[in-house]
């Protein structure tokens, strides 16, 4: 029973348009989450055509439309999930994450609908098991950062109707934001890798300081200290400046 509806949904995945490699990928990491929980894979994820269409939905979000507003945007891990909501409310839609961090977003200016969005921490080999085990309540992938797993959900899934906003607010000016804390970080990081260097220059062995080890630490140590101290400026200059 396993095995079999494993197979149908590989064909079905790849019937809509998934590689083999990718469907096999996905199929070989649910098999491991059933085979470790020990549950029936159709009472976990449900009937397998339903379930396809869950992991590779055929209407999707769709490609954006001509007249589609795009904005990508990016910000640090303290606050990233209360711009998301605020956005979410303005209309854009998270369609990824690129490889630089950013969100890739759009909305319609037309019709712009509230979005809801989460995210959750996760191992790899672990994220395809997550989405379907919050797909019934409606929450879609929509991009992966290191260790964080982003999702969206329409807000007409609890609105209704009124999850379409009349108008569409203006786009942001910004597309950087890096919160106190963030920035807080930065400087308390840094300098403790300044601390942790200048502590082994002082008080490791001196043979270790020659050479190789003397040469490259000091440089590093350099270049920490620059970092340290243009991070603390950015700080200085961050809690000054009105919100």
């Amino acid at each position: 029973m396993t095995a079999a509806y494993f197979d149908d949904l590989a064909a079905r995945l790849r019937a809509a348009g998934v590689s083999a490699d990718a469907a096999a990928g996905t199929v070989a990491e649910l098999a491991a989450h059933v085979a470790e929980s020990g549950t029936d894979p159709e009472d976990e994820f449900g009937p397998a055509a339903e379930f396809a269409a869950v992991l590779h939905p055929s209407g999707g979000g769709g490609e954006p439309g001509p007249s589609d507003e795009t904005w990508r945007w990016t910000a640090d891990a303290f606050q990233d999930r209360r711009l998301l909501d605020r956005f979410g409310d303005q209309g854009w839609e998270v369609e990824r994450v690129d490889s630089a961090g950013r969100f890739v977003s759009r909305r319609d200016p037309e019709r712009p609908q509230r979005w809801d969005y989460r995210r959750e921490t996760v191992l790899p080999g672990r994220r395809t098991a997550l989405a379907a085990r919050l797909a019934p309540d409606g929450w879609e992938p929509c991009g992966t950062w290191i260790c964080f797993e982003y999702f969206k959900r329409p807000k007409a899934a609890t609105l209704g109707p009124d999850a379409e906003l009349p108008a569409a607010p203006a786009a942001p000016s910004r597309r950087t934001f890096w919160s106190r804390r963030f920035y807080a970080f930065l400087a308390a990081y840094t300098l403790l890798l300044v601390g942790a260097a200048t502590a082994w220059l002082v008080l490791g062995d001196a043979d270790d300081r020659d050479g190789f080890g003397g040469g490259f630490l000091t440089g590093a140590l350099a270049g920490a200290a620059l970092a340290a101290l243009v991070a603390i400026a950015s700080t200085v200059i961050k809690l000054r400046r009105r919100p």
